[in-house]
């Protein structure tokens, strides 16, 4: 039965397994209140000939399923413009800062702000500002191949731009703390300065970052990850729903990872703070500007310990997470460049101390440093001082002497000499009371001397 096949009255005869008869099926539409054909289906052949005269409510045919459409959420491109130029022109700035500092290392007051560690810190910083670009990269603007190279150079800048920059200041203040809260049997300490510790703890520090990028790199790589959100009903289509999609950087063990890295940034920073705060009051012309950093550790370390837990919390909400990470990167790089950099601009241009080391000490002769030089120059003020008092005491002695003169011979004219008493031995009278005119040069002599 099943392999019986003929052409019949009626048309072309099979039956199915079932010995039921398969024939053509005709499809009908209800139009206007009666029945048209719109088409036949051929089971047997798995032909459908349709006549296209079917017509639907809205235009098309109503769907047998919820169309579910992917979409992903984008950054903000006005948010991600607006940061970008205010990165840009902080590269700008740490790049002015960096040449002034380098053209200006032989001055003095320059050389006393360890100016290689600032070199480093402009460098941090502007490898910090850097990271902002591809911290707003996202589908928009690069394929789904690109992504892990973006996650990585995201990691890299702001782990090696904080390395350097807060890594630089945060050596001077510990140099400051270490040297300076030292016991007094151990001043000698004091007296020299060797800058390769300096740049060695930097070094140090800038290994430990580098050490542990590297490891996270390669056992556990950065990657392309989804988050699919809640779906979303648009009023205007009932068949329609949104499936809305955010892209992040991830890894299998990045809350292990995070751990570790905002451990140990957290520690540095805390401990930034502390060095800082029982540092305020010392003095020391060795590193002159390290009130200035303590300012600038202060203000970056808030900002990162405020930023790095709201970002996590907000890493669903692209655009409020770019916001506080970029816009914390941006003015801590900001404050950090103006305290250190600024004030030194502003010193040299107002005061003129352009001149070299050398210059300086063939000027001044024997003065090593500012605090001799300004105790020279009040010396030599107070000296010329005195010599111009005494000047004015030796004319008004001179005067007083011609006046005393004038009055001795005024008088010898008035009293001329008596001759001798013929009396003889006889007793002479009480003495005549001294003129109150006439006095003795020895005396005056005595008085001015």
């Amino acid at each position: 039965m099943n392999s019986s096949s003929f052409e019949g009255v009626s048309g072309h005869v099979v039956f199915d397994a079932s010995g039921s008869r398969m024939a053509w099926t005709l499809i009908e539409q209800l139009q206007g209140g009666s029945y048209k054909k719109i088409g036949y289906y051929d089971s047997t052949k798995d032909d459908l000939s349709w006549s296209k005269t079917d017509k639907w409510i809205g235009g098309s045919p109503p769907a047998d399923q919820t169309l579910v459409i992917k979409t992903f959420r984008f950054l903000s491109q006005k948010l991600f413009i607006s940061v970008s130029v205010l990165s840009s022109l902080g590269i700008v700035l740490a790049v002015v800062c960096l040449s002034f500092n380098i053209y200006n290392s032989h001055v003095r007051y320059i050389q006393n702000s360890q100016p290689n560690l600032n070199n480093l810190t402009a460098v941090g910083c502007s490898l910090a500002l850097a990271a902002v670009f591809p911290l707003g990269l996202d589908g928009h603007h690069i394929g789904r191949s690109q992504f892990p190279f973006v996650c990585q150079a995201r990691l890299w800048l702001l782990g090696l731009g904080f390395s350097l920059g807060y890594g630089s200041m945060f050596t001077k203040i510990w140099w400051v703390h270490t040297v300076f809260t030292k016991k007094e049997e151990k001043k000698e300490w004091r007296k020299t300065l060797e800058p390769w510790k300096l740049y060695a703890t930097v070094g140090l520090l800038v290994g430990m970052d580098v050490l542990t990028l590297a490891i996270w790199q390669i056992v556990d790589p950065l990657h392309r990850t989804i988050e699919t959100f809640a779906k979303e009903e648009p009023k205007e289509d009932i068949d329609v729903s949104i499936l809305p999609q955010l892209e992040h950087c991830s890894s299998k063990k990045m809350n292990t990872w995070l751990g570790i890295f905002y451990g140990y940034k957290g520690l540095l920073l805390l401990l930034g703070i502390f060095l800082a705060y029982e540092t305020k009051s010392v003095s020391t012309e060795k590193i002159n500007d390290h009130r200035a950093v303590g300012m600038a550790i202060y203000n970056v370390a808030v900002l990162c310990l405020i930023t790095a837990p709201v970002t996590m919390i907000l890493s669903s909400q692209q655009d409020a997470a770019f916001a506080f990470a970029s816009l914390a990167i941006v003015f801590s790089s900001y404050i950090t460049l103006v305290v250190l950099f600024v004030p030194k601009m502003r010193r040299l241009i107002t005061r003129g101390e352009w001149q070299s080391e050398a210059q300086d000490t063939m000027k001044t002769g024997s003065s090593t440093n500012n605090n001799e030089e300004e105790k020279s120059r009040l010396l030599e003020k107070e000296n010329r001082e005195l010599e111009k008092i005494i000047a004015e005491k030796e004319e008004r002695v001179s005067e007083l002497r011609h006046q005393l003169q004038s009055r001795q011979q005024l008088r010898s004219r008035r009293h001329p000499p008596t001759p001798p008493d013929p009396s003889g031995g006889l007793p002479r009278g009480p003495p005549e009371p001294p003129d109150r005119l006439s006095c003795d040069g020895s005396r005056v002599h005595l008085l001015y001397k």
